[in-house]
């Protein structure tokens, strides 16, 4: 049986704040002044158990408990990496001694990824809004058992103009849940486990689903082997595009198998499994560096003839990603395309060539590094110096766009630091981290 402590409470905002916000609000529009917020929010889990391995959601309930429209913002029901944004709900699960699960989320190689906000909803007097969260991207569940679960969000809640039906930008309440939950798991076969997901494939599978927006949520977070060829099949373009292939890509990474390997692998060399007459080639593009961009991730020197057969041929931007990618395979059969592109007649590939060196990690790379120093197109310059920062934390003063003679100055300090450090320096171990 399920048990838990919920904290419920309907919800006004606090009477000074009202009467402070009415006042101002009837100064600068007087038909404004007769709103009135007040509200109930929870968590609440949908089940009293759920069986190990299946998809578990925990919804978001707010009802408008007053006489005055409000409106708030909505969007895709998946979780994002920003941890800056406060009306994102937070999920802490932990065990009954305390320990937190193993938080399944990736530590984001490049800047957190932000929320895509579908747009606004608005809710009259009396209705209820409903958001499920897919509980399981928040925490692994890896053995039967009771779980406590806290959950936290603060919503912004809008006014509504009433000359315009627009909603204002200044809140008028947060709506804050906070809620103590317990989520009990209990053992599970493997066709129990097929069973649950069946559900969300139908809903991709069916033409007629036009947002299956929490169906992809489910099978890209929580990817299972007996659902590979779905997943293959949905890294095809489609008319309309009904979810964002990056996020099947993430969902066959977290699969780590072979054979999901192999389907990034593929995609990055030919583009969409079966092209269709009217594929977007910059579109296309953009995912096989994207494609590119988990494989470097990965690391897996096996990668690395395929990817070596597709440089020749690319052009930018593709070029550009493979030659910066080339950095993270520590094998040296990557290394030499990009120094040989230190050499070329083409200043977007030294360019490339010169961040790829960064990314290897090495101070071995430093030497190539404060050779470029000297290129002639200052472009170049700025890079190289750009990247022996990244690489050695150490920062020359210079100006924005630095003179020739600011750039030999640069130039002899850095091969004086080098002097002083090359038999004692040792770059920082970087982070391991996903966009997937």
């Amino acid at each position: 049986m399920m048990f838990g402590m919920t904290f419920t409470v309907a919800r006004r905002a606090p009477p000074v704040f009202n009467f402070c916000f009415l006042l101002a609000a009837a100064l600068v529009n007087p038909p404004a002044a007769c709103a009135q917020v007040d509200y109930s929010v929870h968590f609440e889990l949908e089940k009293p158990a759920y069986l190990l391995g299946e998809p578990i959601f925990c919804r978001f309930v707010i009802r408008n408990t007053g006489v005055a429209v409000f409106n708030f913002r909505y969007r895709a029901p998946s979780r994002i990496l920003a941890t800056d944004n406060t009306q994102e709900p937070r999920f802490t699960v932990t065990n009954l001694a305390g320990r937190r699960l193993r938080d399944p989320g990736p530590r984001p190689c490049g800047n957190p990824q932000g929320t895509a906000v579908y747009g606004y909803v608005t809710l009259p007097p009396g209705k209820v809004h409903t958001e499920r969260w897919l509980l399981n991207e928040w925490a692994q569940f890896s053995a039967p058992g009771s779980y406590r679960l806290r959950a936290e969000r603060r919503l912004a809640l809008l006014p509504i103009d009433p000359q315009t039906g627009n909603p204002l930008e200044k809140p008028v309440a947060f709506a804050q849940a906070i809620d103590d939950l317990v989520v009990q798991i209990e053992r599970s076969t493997p066709a129990q486990v097929e069973a649950s997901f069946q559900p969300y494939l139908d809903s991709i599978r069916n033409p007629k689903e036009s947002d299956p927006a929490e169906a992809v949520t489910v099978v890209t977070s929580m990817p299972q082997t007996f659902f590979l060829d779905q997943l293959i099949a949905m890294l095809n373009s489609g008319k309309p595009e009904r979810w964002d292939r990056h996020d099947v890509v993430n969902g066959l990474a977290r699969l780590n198998t072979l054979a999901s390997w192999r389907a990034i692998l593929r995609l990055f060399r030919y583009g969409e499994t079966t092209p269709g007459p009217a594929v977007d080639r910059e579109t296309e593009d953009a995912l096989r560096s994207y494609a590119l961009l988990v494989l470097a991730e990965r690391g897996d020197s096996a990668f690395l003839p395929v990817i070596l057969q597709v440089l020749p041929g690319s052009t930018e931007p593709l070029r550009g990603d493979i030659l910066r990618a080339l950095g993270f395979f520590h094998d040296p059969r990557a290394f030499q395309p990009i120094y040989d592109n230190l050499h070329s007649s083409r200043m977007t590939d030294r360019m490339d060539a010169i961040l790829g060196l960064k990314n290897q990690g090495s101070k071995d790379v430093i030497p190539a590094l404060l050779a470029a120093l000297n290129d002639p197109d200052p472009p170049v310059e700025q890079v190289a110096n750009f990247a022996l920062q990244g690489l050695t934390g150490y920062k020359p003063a210079a100006s924005a766009n630095p003179s020739p003679e600011e750039s030999k100055r640069i130039a002899a300090e850095w091969q004086a630091w080098w002097h002083r450090n090359a038999d004692t320096f040792s770059p920082p171990k970087p982070v391991a981290c996903h966009d997937w």
